[in-house]
This record gives structure tokens, C-alpha cells and sequence, in this order.
């Protein structure tokens, strides 16, 4: 009998324009040529990204674009490597219930990507893991969660950091093991630089079970996220502009108003009420206030949350020399006067 259960049939492969390649038009595209270029991984993820139903269209233009969507992936999961270089899962892994709400909410956008990528894949829709994979690096890692933890990372103490290092490890454990079937060598790569659980197998990420969802990790409607995501791109518009009018250099130059008008207040007080003590953090700015001044809300930018809107000054206190972050309390400390409150109290801790 046949050695597969069935069989998935593509479309013809024509040039980037629609044309039906031939030696005599020299438009033809060698899968030798292409892994010379680009590697053999590149090839696999041209045949998923295509939409193999159609038409699939080749070319050095699309190979080109693919190649910066193939390193976006790459370098996400080259960014949380470096980030797990002391990390052993076995000793380190914090349990569901001790971990940040941040880093919760990161597992909970992994346990969408696993989901949908899952019975994309049970449809044989490859080009749907593949984008889906791609936006999960760009719009929840790169754009936001990794964005936001690189403080903590570096700077947190040990407890933060290490909740925030369980996130990553969970993401780049499962991200890994979803992609396999398509970036075989660099899912290798990944697999044999990372650490692994007491149970794994560490001789290939394809010796392994594809990750279910994590039942740990569901957080809900997530109304109040899908919120805060909203406001903080309201506030990133608001920094690039005082960026662009030379107000601010880095956005932990900043000190951040937001201003609610009177007839909506409602719209701030509830992310107010769960996010007020993370709102630094989250914006990545040094400090962040809410007013209820009405001609401050005249001079504010408008943020996606109706009633609430943005303004940028320049931050309060000195500069700490360690987490770059402004505090009226650098040098409070007079063991160590080139630090804030948050960084002298972690470098005593490693000192002890």
C-alpha cells in the first residue's frame, strides 16, 4: 500500500507575475539556487506560506520579503534564547498561580497561537500556521511582551525576573515544537541552544508532542487587556510625537498624564483600578499620573479609549545609572547614589 494515509495536491507554480515559468523566457526559479541563497528552511517556508490551492508564485522579490518574515521568527526566538541562558526549567519554573499577571496573559496569546495553528494545521492550511506564527512574533512578542519585560529581565529582582523566564521558556518550548513541521534545521537549532524538562526528548524537537493549549493559563474575555493594549497605543502615538518635536530622546524620558473627561470617566477608572501600579512598566516610561483637569484634556492627543486623552512631559528626578528609568529618589540611597530606590534594593540583594 501507500506509504501516507493522503495526499495534498498544490497548484501550478508560475513566476512572481503569474506566468507559467520556461527556459526560454529565463523565468524560471531553481530550488538549488534558493537554497544556495536562502537555505533549505526558506524553501520549506515559501511551500507553506503559498496558498497551495492557487496558483503558487515564486520569485527573488518574494523570496526576499519571505526572508525578513523567516528572521522576524528567528530573531524572537533568538531574543527569548538569550533571555533563558541561566534558566533551568526543572529548578526554576514557577507554578501558574505565583506568576505575574503580565507574563500570564503572554501564555494566555500563546494558547491562541496553539489553537489556531493546531486546526490550521488539521486542515492542511500551512500558509494559516505559518501566518499566524509570524504575527504572534511581531504583534504579541516583539511589539509588546518582550518590549515591556526587557526592564525586568535585566534590571527585576529575582522572583520578577524568573516568572517573567517561565513565560518565555513555555513560549519558546511550544513555539518551537508548532513550527517544526515546516522550519525543520532552525526548530533544531532552537531545540539543541534551549533548555529542556526532565522528560523531554533532547536529541530533536520533532521527537517530542506538539504542544496542546495550556489549561493553566486561560485568562478569559481579557476585556480589560484588549483595553490597556488600546490605551498604550495611544500612548505610544503620543511619545513618538513628543520624540518628533524633540521633547523627549527614550520614552523613559518621559512622565506620562492621562487625562479623563468628567461625562466619561468611567472609560479610565476601571483600567485604572487593575493597571495604575504596572502603567510604567507597561508604557515603558518613568512615571505615569491620571488627572481629571479639563484644560489639560484640551491639550491632550486622543487615545482609542473615548474621554481619555495623553500628554507627554519631561520626566521627574535624575537618571538611574542601572535601570535608566527617572526617580525624584536617585542617590536616596547613599550606598549606591547613581541608583533608584527599585535597582539599590536589588544590587543589595545580589551583594548579599
Amino acid at each position: 500500500g501507500a506509504p501516507f494515509k493522503e495526499c495534498v495536491t498544490h497548484g501550478w507554480t508560475v513566476d512572481g507575475e503569474g506566468k507559467a515559468m520556461h527556459k526560454s523566457l529565463g523565468n524560471a526559479v531553481s530550488p538549488d539556487e534558493v537554497i544556495k541563497d536562502y537555505g533549505a528552511d526558506m524553501l520549506r517556508l515559501w511551500v507553506a506560506s503559498a496558498d497551495y490551492t492557487q496558483d503558487m508564485r515564486i520569485s527573488k522579490d518574494i523570496m526576499k520579503q519571505l526572508s525578513q518574515a523567516y528572521l522576524k521568527i528567528r530573531n524572537t526566538a533568538r531574543y527569548m534564547l538569550g533571555n533563558l541562558c541561566d534558566f533551568e526549567p526543572d529548578r526554576d519554573l514557577v507554578p501558574a498561580e505565583n506568576l505575574m499577571e503580565l507574563d500570564r496573559y503572554a501564555l494566555h496569546t500563546f494558547n491562541e497561537l496553539a489553537k489556531t495553528a493546531r486546526a490550521a494545521y488539521d486542515r492542511y492550511e500551512f500558509h494559516a500556521v505559518y501566518r499566524a506564527v509570524y504575527n504572534f512574533c511581531v504583534v504579541d512578542m516583539s511589539n509588546f511582551y518582550l518590549d515591556i519585560i526587557k526592564d525586568r529581565l535585566y534590571c527585576g529582582a529575582e522572583a520578577e525576573r524568573r516568572s517573567a523566564q517561565t513565560a518565555l521558556y513555555h513560549i519558546l518550548d511550544g513555539m518551537t515544537r508548532l513550527i517544526a513541521p515546516i522550519l525543520a534545521f532552525t526548530c533544531d537549532e532552537i531545540w539543541q541552544a534551549m533548555p529542556h524538562r526532565e522528560g523531554d526528548d533532547p536529541r530533536h524537537v520533532v521527537l517530542n508532542e506538539m504542544n496542546q493549549p495550556f489549561q493553566d493559563y486561560d485568562m478569559g474575555a481579557l476585556v480589560s487587556w484588549t483595553a490597556l493594549i488600546q490605551l498604550r497605543d495611544g500612548v505610544n502615538a503620543a511619545l513618538e510625537a513628543a520624540r518628533n518635536e524633540k521633547k523627549i530622546g527614550k520614552s523613559l524620558e518621559a512622565h506620562i498624564t492621562l487625562v479623563r473627561a468628567q461625562d466619561q470617566a468611567d472609560n479610565l477608572t476601571a483600567l485604572q483600578e487593575k493597571f495604575q501600579d504596572q502603567w510604567a512598566d507597561l508604557f515603558i516610561v518613568s512615571d505615569v499620573e491620571v488627572s481629571d483637569d479639563p484644560a489639560l484634556y484640551a491639550q491632550g492627543s486622543d487615545t482609542p479609549i473615548a474621554g481619555v486623552r495623553v500628554l507627554v512631559s519631561e520626566a521627574n528626578g535624575d537618571k538611574c545609572e542601572r535601570c535608566w528609568k527617572h526617580h525624584p529618589l536617585v542617590g536616596a540611597n547613599a550606598a549606591h547614589p547613581t541608583l533608584c530606590p527599585r535597582c539599590a534594593k536589588v544590587v543589595q540583594a545580589i551583594h548579599l
